[in-house]
């Protein structure tokens, strides 16, 4: 359906945000309120019972959360005429932190830990009401008018029932963020968020994800896998208290990580980063500082070091050199079996690998390098596949 045809009666639809391999994001205008909004329209069309189960299951996971002041919300949703499905969401004007990470590099310490701290509370309601996310990335964490973070695209989202589907396919999974157990064909669990929201947090103080090189290297899918499975990298510059937490939330066992979001996000709001200042991989120069209200509870931090949570250290370069052929010769039939939609992933910037949905919020400066990571469901970025 072309832009100059598309209606939606309530909306005045002004343009295009975004185009990713699901959907098209436009700008519109709610007219019975007067406020701009972020129109997702789905490329596919709802012409099955499990397309439609699918679509509602989206839809009522985002409802659910959108009180939550870091999840971006849901206004209204349902279906046109020829069966393809939209959502109406938040505009978020100020773009994802993909955007940011991509246009001014890495944050502070202290700035990533506090939206470390907001997310993971967004997240640990979402599995209290029995919802997985799926697909952390910085690229679906958004800006809002006043400068606060909210997790957007819950395109990915599987509410788990006994009697209904779980599993979504793996060509949408991000591979930079996906928890290692997603490459194994693993039914999705709340540790996985957990691991993907810790490597998030990990790019948005270093400015791309754990275990991807520097330089910007090509990586093949079974070197990708192969790198999950590495140690935490610590992170120089960064309080060991910090350090610590990502650790405990990055180890490649989910059996063995910090599986739970809200002792994530307790462990995180422990740790002191005052005396970091703004240490960290880079300044934000001029950018806008985005701001996470205080948590009014106070639920005690887990205890640090607890059996079972920590991590061996780091291999010398040399071991990791001896044992990479062998490894990538024992993970290749997996990354086939996976059916990842790609076979080469480049990271640059600090994004996602592989494009999803577009987002629906925010445009992006213009910038002739290449994005970070795909649009999620509420940002309007213009999506550029990067792999």
């Amino acid at each position: 359906m072309r832009f100059e045809r598309m209606q939606l009666a309530g909306y005045e639809i002004q343009e295009v945000l975004g185009q990713g391999g699901f959907a098209t994001v436009y700008r519109a205008r709610q007219l019975a309120v007067g406020r701009e909004v972020a129109l997702k329209v789905d490329s596919r069309v709802l012409d099955s019972p499990r397309d439609r189960q699918r679509f509602m299951r989206e839809v009522t996971a985002a409802g659910q959360l959108s009180g939550h002041p870091h999840v971006v919300p849901v206004y209204d949703a349902g279906v046109f005429g020829d069966n393809r499905p939209y959502m109406v969401l938040e505009l978020c004007p100020g773009g994802s932190l993909g955007d940011r990470l991509h246009h001014q590099g890495p944050l502070s310490v202290k700035e990533a830990r506090d939206i470390g701290v907001g997310i993971a509370d967004a997240v640990a309601a979402a599995h209290t009401a029995g919802v997985l996310h799926r697909d952390i990335k910085p690229g679906n964490i958004l800006i809002n008018r006043y400068g606060g973070v909210a997790l957007a695209d819950f395109g990915l989202a599987a509410m788990p029932r006994p009697d209904r589907e779980l599993s979504v396919t793996r060509e949408a999974l991000t591979s930079a963020y996906a928890p290692p157990e997603a490459f194994h064909l693993a039914e999705p669990t709340p540790a996985g968020d957990v691991y993907s929201l810790a490597a998030t947090v990990y790019a948005l103080l270093r400015g791309r994800p754990p275990h991807f090189p520097e330089d910007g290297t090509q990586l093949s899918l079974a070197e990708l896998i192969v790198r999950h499975t590495w140690p935490y990298p610590d992170l120089p510059e960064v309080p060991t208290a910090f350090n610590e937490v990502l650790g405990r939330a990055l180890v490649a066992d989910p059996a063995r990580r910090l599986s739970d979001a809200g002792a994530l996000r307790d462990a995180l709001a422990a740790v002191d980063v005052d005396s970091a200042g703004r240490a960290g991989f880079g300044p934000v120069p001029g950018g806008r500082t985005t701001t996470v209200p205080a948590r009014r509870d106070t639920t005690p931090p887990p205890e640090p070091g607890r059996p079972g949570t920590t991590t061996a250290p780091a291999p010398q370069d040399r071991q990791k050199t001896r044992r990479r052929p062998q490894l990538i010769a024992a993970v290749a039939p997996v990354a086939v079996s996976v059916g990842v939609s790609v076979t080469v992933i480049s990271y640059r910037g600090g994004g996602s690998d592989t494009p999803t949905s577009p987002s629906t919020s925010c445009r992006r400066p213009p910038s002739s390098g290449p994005t970070d990571s795909a649009p999620s469901a509420v940002s309007p970025t213009r999506t550029r596949r990067t792999g």
